[in-house]
């Protein structure tokens, strides 16, 4: 469990409101621990150590992957570096760089930076993102503006991990308000098909040994928010809301072994605008015009059943 008493260094700042607590960091704008009543609700990673796993991130221009690095916007082909030990460009550019406090107070945080120009994205964003605490939980709000003189290509994601007390996603009853998912090999998922028995998690159910994915078609109330929501064995249910400038969301079963985790001891529940590798086959792809902007929240509530 990450000591929140360990807290308040160098480029991060803490958020308080009733007994939650919030940490929000200023490299890539994302938030490292959350919790109520001293309970972890996000599996972050522990102060002035290298952010893993995209653990509480902000993904801009794209949200998951690339397949190749490559993609051709307006007929001109664009080549990005692809991840060590991978054939595919990840998560875009926005995690590793320094925001800058435009305000804040002892409950909410509103951040900025502007991510240049390069080669692989030749265009340029504004960025601003706002973490608050409230009486319904955490709420993140992104907003991202085109400051180039042409159109750009763009889709966002977030990253967080929920924690999931002392046990394993296997253990975890899920609702999922999708009625579509998106499979494809090697995490580049594309192929759209109604959810099945297996995959299907729109009425509450334990994971048990498989894996999720990415689901879209999702259910949306009133407010115009649809939630996943999970329920851990010692009673805390769990629920992320995103609003409908996301309309897909990734989860994450955390297979891949983590030095300070174990397997499958998180669940990475990732509010999406777009599919896998959108720049490539357009699905949920957006175009901002010379100034054009995009904006979304998406957060997460916790009670006791």
């Amino acid at each position: 469990m990450i000591d929140l008493n360990d807290v308040g260094g160098a480029g991060e700042h803490v958020l308080r409101h009733g007994g939650q607590q919030a940490v929000i960091v200023e490299q890539g704008g994302g938030v490292r621990t959350y919790s109520s009543a001293g309970v972890d609700l996000v599996a972050g990673y522990p102060p002035g150590t290298v952010c893993p796993n995209a653990r509480g991130q902000w993904l801009v221009p794209w949200p998951n992957r690339i397949r190749e690095g490559r993609y051709v916007f307006d007929g001109e082909e664009h080549h990005l570096p692809v991840d060590p030990g991978t054939s595919t460009a990840i998560h875009g550019l926005l995690r590793w760089l320094p925001f800058t406090v435009v305000s804040r107070d002892e409950a909410s945080i509103e951040l900025a930076t502007v991510q240049p120009a390069r080669p692989g994205y030749p265009w340029t964003l504004r960025v601003r993102t706002r973490w608050s605490l409230g009486d319904d939980g955490l709420t993140a709000w992104l907003r991202v503006e085109n400051l180039s003189d042409d159109e750009a290509p763009f889709a966002a994601g977030a990253h967080p991990y929920l924690h999931l007390g002392d046990a394993k996603v296997d253990d975890v009853s899920v609702t999922v308000p999708g009625s579509t998912v998106v499979t494809g090999a090697h995490g580049v998922m594309t192929e759209r098909a109604p959810v099945s028995p297996e995959t299907d998690f729109r009425e509450a159910r334990v994971v048990g040994d498989g894996r999720l994915g990415l689901y879209t078609d999702l259910a949306w109330d009133e407010s115009g928010r649809t939630r996943s929501v999970v329920v851990r064995p010692d009673g805390w249910r769990i629920s992320l809301w995103q609003d409908e400038a996301w309309p897909f969301v990734l989860l994450y079963t955390a297979d891949v072994v983590s030095a300070e985790e174990g397997i499958r001891r998180s669940l990475a529940i990732e509010p999406m605008t777009s599919a896998v590798d959108a720049f490539n086959t357009g699905d949920g792809l957006q175009v901002l015009k010379p100034g054009g902007i995009f904006e979304g929240s998406w957060g997460i509530s916790a009670n006791m059943t």
